[in-house]
């Protein structure tokens, strides 16, 4: 244990730049919103019994608004604790629980959110830390919090949301015929109600795909003891962005696989993320911003410009520092330069005011669009206005050394330091916390895997399965592996197995037909059987997989289509009485072993109408024949 403990303080204290957590926590926020913004959009479809037909009984608007604020937080990196919580409170209300909506980008959201509480997320390109920066500095001296924090802010995340489940997928692909032989990957791609694109040009290369599918397999059971190693990182970042950007471009799970990627780039270097900036930073500044150096508000500003300034467009100087080598500048009153804002351009053109505040914010990323405005006529004039008042009522009493001396500001001491006891300090404590909760996720992991596939095939086969220490192993782990699932993401990770295709030899897809004759196929299987729009991530596995599915459940595939064509008579503004939906079925075949042009010989299967749906008397009536019999 103290070997462990030891092994966590060493990588407690090696710190490194938060630059890489940054990108990746307004990355996340963006997927985390598109995600947000989809649950949104299908809200009555997930939540309402039937959608707009007999509504939830319970109202989410308000929760749910509140969840996409602090998300939008997050990402803005302001208020970032507080945020924090509420999203993975919020988190556990509307995803934690839920059952026929879920799927594996749910369980990645919640251990995500679950870190983020203890994560130091906002030291970099964050508000949070300007509102820092603000709060200790003064006219004498700028602060400058620090931009390093502990590698563990960056392994923690690759290990519970990749190495984990990477594990965890390997036990069952390991016990998988499809994986075993290399179609793996090639099979679920070659269906055309899994998949969203034809890539038959990839998918016909046989000894590629082959490679593809088993070189997921070695790359995931080797991550959990590589990730950390340097030799690893650049391999490690090429396989696994490329394995989800394919999944991006094959599959409608987006976010999925945005999301994976987005974790991937902790991998990169930090020494990479300031390339990039000297890369996209101007080779000099496009203005030079004159500001008054004893005005408490001018010194505020002057950090506000800094912060937001990421192509280094400005340069700064005070009017105490003018010289001859000020040109234009020298020439003007030193009592008007102390007034108002003045401003330079490269070539040489004097601005003053609210143009010196345009100039700079149409080169600043996140503000250009403030500068845009300010370009408007009428929202230029008040702008001016309102800086003109600024400007004649800020307090211009200035604090010299001659005046009052310097005080220094009470800089934010260091919380690792502070003792809690009379051995113990906070990072003491911290350190402990972490060792413990590694042990916790390893323990949480153990019992998830322990019912893997793999697993439990070789305790049936050697006939362990009946015993009684099985027994209670399989009692202790059971609710372990649900309160791990609901409160950290950490669960079974069976992606893309056989039971998943073994039967799936059936494509189902809805038009409508209206009042006056016209009709409309649904986006919900597309003409040519591929997945379309309305099931993209959550929804996809709950048509693909639990409305229709392998096995076809005629209860569960009567409400899906229900529910479904029904949502888009009302998004659509059909009347739902009028509306008669056409039901297609086309049959497809489920290979065993790789074949040539498969996918495109599947979509040349022709469709066949069996059944049609409409409402009558408040009831949704449709006669479907059995499809597991066609």
């Amino acid at each position: 244990m103290k070997k462990l403990y030891g092994f966590f303080q060493r990588l407690y204290d090696k710190k490194i730049d938060a630059s890489g957590l940054a990108v990746f926590r307004v990355l996340y926020a963006i997927i985390l919103l598109c995600e947000l913004f989809q649950l949104k959009f299908f809200d009555e479809l997930i939540f309402d019994k039937i959608p707009f037909v007999v509504p939830a009984d319970v109202d989410f608007d308000y929760g749910f608004h509140v969840w996409i604020l602090s998300v939008i937080l997050i990402g803005l990196g302001l208020f970032t604790r507080v945020a924090t919580i509420v999203n993975y409170s919020l988190s556990l209300l509307f995803i934690g629980t839920i059952q026929t909506y879920e799927y594996h980008m749910f369980y990645a959201y919640m251990g995500i959110n679950f870190l983020l509480m203890f994560m130091n997320i906002s030291q970099v390109g964050s508000i949070d830390r300007l509102l820092t920066t603000w709060k200790y500095s003064n006219t004498r001296h700028v602060y400058q919090p620090t931009t390093k924090i502990s590698v563990l802010n960056y392994y923690a995340l690759l290990f519970l949301v990749v190495a984990c489940v990477y594990f965890d997928s390997v036990f069952y692909k390991l016990a998988s015929h499809n994986w075993t032989t290399g179609i793996g990957m090639w099979l679920p791609a070659t269906l055309p109600q899994i998949t969203h694109y034809d890539a038959s040009w990839l998918l016909n290369s046989k000894w590629f795909v082959l490679f593809l599918g088993y070189c997921t397999v070695i790359f995931e059971a080797l991550y959990l003891f590589l990730f950390t190693r340097r030799w690893f990182r650049i391999p490690a970042i090429i396989i696994g962005v490329g394995l989800h950007l394919g999944i991006v471009i094959e599959f409608p799970i987006p976010w999925f696989g945005l999301g994976l990627i987005g974790i991937y780039l902790l991998m990169v270097p930090v020494a990479f993320w300031r390339k990039v900036i000297k890369i996209v930073q101007f080779k000099s500044p496009r203005l030079t911003f004159y500001y008054d150096a004893e005005c408490p508000l001018c010194v505020r500003v002057v950090i506000f410009l800094r912060h937001f300034d990421f192509f280094g467009a400005l340069r700064f100087r005070s009017v105490q520092q003018i010289t001859e080598e000020d040109s234009g500048i020298n020439a003007i009153d030193r009592n008007e330069l102390l007034l108002n804002i003045y401003g330079k351009t490269a070539g040489g053109k004097i601005l003053k005011g609210i143009e010196v505040y345009r100039f700079a914010f149409l080169r600043m990323p996140l503000l250009c669009w403030v500068g845009l405005l300010l370009c408007v006529p009428g929202i230029y004039h008040v702008g001016k206005i309102i800086y003109g008042w600024v400007a004649a009522n800020r307090d211009t009493e200035r604090c010299s050394e001659d005046t009052c001396g310097y005080i220094p500001p009470p800089f934010p001491k260091d919380s690792d330091e502070i003792k809690v006891t009379k051995h113990h300090t906070v990072k003491n404590i911290r350190v402990t916390l972490i060792t413990g909760l590694f042990l916790l996720f390893c323990v949480m992991q153990a019992s998830v895997t322990y019912d893997s596939l793999l697993l439990n095939n070789w305790k049936n086969s050697t006939g362990l399965q009946n015993t009684r220490p099985i027994y209670y192993l399989d009692q202790l782990t059971e609710p372990i592996r649900d309160f791990s699932k609901i409160y950290l993401g950490i669960t079974n990770h069976p992606v893309f197995m056989d039971r998943h295709f073994a039967g799936y030899n059936h494509v189902i897809a809805v038009e409508a037909e209206l009042a006056d004759g016209k009709r409309i196929w649904l986006p919900i299987i597309d003409q040519e059987g591929h997945a379309d729009w309305y099931i993209y991530s959550f929804n996809w596995v709950n048509w693909t997989f639990r409305v229709v599915g392998p096995n076809v459940n005629q209860a569960n595939l009567h409400n899906g289509i229900r529910d479904y064509s029904t949502f888009w008579a009302f998004k659509n503004g059909h009347d739902i009485k009028s509306t008669v939906f056409h039901v297609y079925l086309k049959k497809v075949e489920v290979p065993t072993e790789w074949q040539h042009n498969f996918l495109k010989n599947q979509k040349a299967q022709p469709w066949m109408e069996i059944s049609t749906g409409r409402w009558i008397d408040k009831e949704f009536v449709m006669n479907l024949p059995i499809i597991e019999q066609m």
